[in-house]
């Protein structure tokens, strides 16, 4: 299984570096950022920072779907809020893409890109970086 984590529309400094964190904690050495604003896109270089110190790696993207042209994934996992429309992630045998919304909002389906599917970690509302953080361990660590 390949695995790459993409965060789309980040804005905050924090989140980005605990997101980043987290993925590279898990030993996922992509992270691709996808709109970055803000005082995210300011101060870029400490994110390039840690990703040099922890092993990994740092793409950005304007567009969520320049991101999936580049990438290729087999799956896209949306992550966020347990919602009536979502399902649970799976451990599949392919490459997969890890989207998770950097504002802690619910993906529309506008941003969302085809083939997409809306998913959680944990059927608990516990932001982004939880979400985030208990994919990887469903997916790398069972």
């Amino acid at each position: 299984m390949e695995l790459v984590v993409a965060v789309y529309n980040i804005s905050s400094v924090p989140k980005m570096l605990e997101l980043a964190k987290i993925t590279y904690g898990f030993g996922v050495r992509r992270l691709a950022l996808v709109k970055v604003f803000g005082a995210a896109a300011q101060q870029i270089g400490d994110l390039f920072k840690l990703a040099f110190k922890m092993g990994g790696e740092v793409l950005v993207f304007n567009d969520i779907n320049d991101a999936v042209e580049v990438l290729k994934p087999d799956v896209i996992y949306a992550i966020g809020r347990p919602d009536k429309d979502a399902k649970p992630v799976e451990k599949v045998d392919k490459r997969i893409m890890l989207l998770i919304h950097g504002s802690d909002l619910a993906f529309s389906p506008r941003e969302l890109p085809p083939g997409s599917i809306l998913s959680y970690a944990v059927n608990k509302d516990v932001g982004s970086a939880g979400q985030l953080a208990v994919a990887l361990y469903r997916l790398l660590e069972t």
